[in-house]
């Protein structure tokens, strides 16, 4: 009996230390040792952030975290924290100090883009340059821009950035990386751009990219979901090595650029050419031309050729003298240029002048690499020989489909108002509620065991007692 009562007792404490530990889990988390990360929207408070044609970066950056969060929290062993939740305003350093208040996994901060001359479009991931810190957010971000690219979001690819001083550029990665957490920055699109819109007008839209953001997270981390029966675990991540050395951006233009004209369709005023360039460290990106002999380019032109070797048409006007040149862009957005290559003027009767053809197609987009473009079109906005192009109109943005416009507006008038059905009781609660429940029971036995084992004991002895007077 006494060493069935000590058994028992054991195992109760057992229990007891089990369900202390079980009452402070997470609800709804089954690994011991869940991933936590952090969910920062960019800016916020007086940091409007980008601002064009009534879009303004802190709200949006709020709507597609929210999304973000809500679809991590559909994954077991995941804890999702945020740095606001509210339009406020926090310094670089204080998002990165809460990161470290919580013990986080990974750093994600959430960001839109805008360029000064209105050229880029595309989604990119800036990260640290160093050590572990660059490895895993080199990892992810390759996984990041996977799902950019299901929306067919240009990749930009991801990029480090440093300093004068020789640290990370941007202040978020920075203090992140002194705290030894990795961080990206996850800049989705391009405001300002015709080729990123319907990415980011609608809620619905920016919910998407927050959708997004945490599937790549789900197959960073391996997670699975029973709710949406998503199942990642043992996804093939991209395996990045540690560097030994800072990893510093590209400061040098691309290489070996050089236009060839390959044929002239005098009927059609088509010009078949070849353009050529290349730059290992990081990758050609974007090409643009101009048939003035660089007085005006075109837009920016997606390099979308395999190899450092890139075929394509225009069309020109045939009744002058076309002067064709090119310009080559890396992943940086350095450029070379190439050599000027004249055609004289096609015969085949006449046709507009450059100028007014320009004047007419400005800021159209040119087709695609292998396709056919007016050589007139899409005029850009960089300062090219002496001229500044003026940044290209906006436009009145119209939601699609069942999609609804986003309201700038929305988060001050939640901040404003009061919370009229705010629910005091939590799945969570209801779950701890239960632990404490149970942890009480627990000790209730425990004890029980302990009273029975003390009037055990006093029995015990005064049977032993009994015997002794006998």
């Amino acid at each position: 009996m006494r060493k069935y009562i000590w058994k028992t007792g054991k195992l109760i404490s057992i229990c007891f230390i089990l369900a202390i530990a079980c009452a402070f889990l997470p609800a709804g988390k089954v690994h011991a040792e869940p991933v936590k990360i952090v969910i920062d929207p960019g800016h916020g408070g007086t940091n409007l952030g980008a601002q064009y044609n009534g879009f303004t970066e802190k709200y949006m950056t709020m709507v597609v975290a929210n999304a973000m969060a809500e679809e991590l929290k559909k994954y077991e062993g995941i804890e999702v924290y945020m740095t606001r939740t509210e339009d406020v305003e926090l310094s670089l350093q204080q998002r990165a100090d809460y990161a470290k208040s919580v013990d986080a996994d990974f750093f994600f901060c959430l960001h839109f883009n805008m360029s000064e001359n209105h050229t880029l479009y595309g989604s990119e991931v800036w990260i640290s340059a160093f050590g572990n810190c660059y490895a895993e957010g080199k990892s992810f971000g390759e996984l990041c821009l996977d799902e950019m690219d299901t929306l067919e979001l240009y990749r930009r690819g991801v990029k480090t950035r440093l300093n004068k001083d020789g640290l990370d550029y941007y202040g978020v990665i920075q203090h992140c990386e002194e705290y030894g957490i990795p961080a990206c920055i996850i800049e989705h699109c391009h405001l300002d751009h015709r080729e990123d819109k319907g990415r980011y007008e609608t809620t619905e839209a920016l919910k998407q990219l927050g959708v997004l953001d945490a599937t790549a997270v789900a197959k960073y981390y391996g997670l699975y979901s029973p709710e949406s029966k998503k199942d990642y675990r043992g996804y093939d991540v991209p395996k990045v090595e540690v560097p030994v050395k800072v990893v510093k951006p590209d400061d040098t233009e691309p290489e070996n650029v050089s236009l060839t004209c390959l044929r002239v369709k005098e009927e059609t005023g088509e010009v078949n050419l070849l353009l050529t360039g290349r730059d290992e460290d990081s990758g050609l990106l974007y090409y643009d031309y101009s048939i003035n002999g660089g007085q005006n380019y075109s837009g920016l032109q997606k390099w979308e050729a395999p190899g450092n070797e890139l075929e394509f048409t225009i069309k020109v006007p045939a009744d002058q003298d076309i002067l064709l040149k090119c310009r080559v862009y890396n992943g940086y957005d350095l450029d070379t240029e190439t050599e000027t290559i004249t055609i004289p003027a096609l015969s085949g009767g006449s046709r507009k002048s450059i100028e007014d053809t320009v004047s007419e197609e400005a800021g159209a987009a040119g087709q695609r690499a292998g396709g056919t473009a007016s050589a007139a079109e899409s005029v850009s906005g960089q300062e090219t020989g002496g001229m500044d192009m003026p940044a290209p109109e906006e436009e009145t943005v119209e939601a699609s489909g069942n999609a609804h416009q986003i309201d700038m507006k929305w988060y001050e008038e939640k901040d404003a108002e009061k919370e009229k059905d705010e629910v005091f009781i939590t799945g969570s609660d209801v779950s701890r509620f239960l632990w404490l429940v149970i942890l009480g029971l627990l000790v209730a036995v425990l004890v029980v065991l302990v009273i029975a084992r003390a009037k055990f004991k006093k029995q015990q002895k005064k049977a032993r007692y009994r015997g002794r007077r006998r």
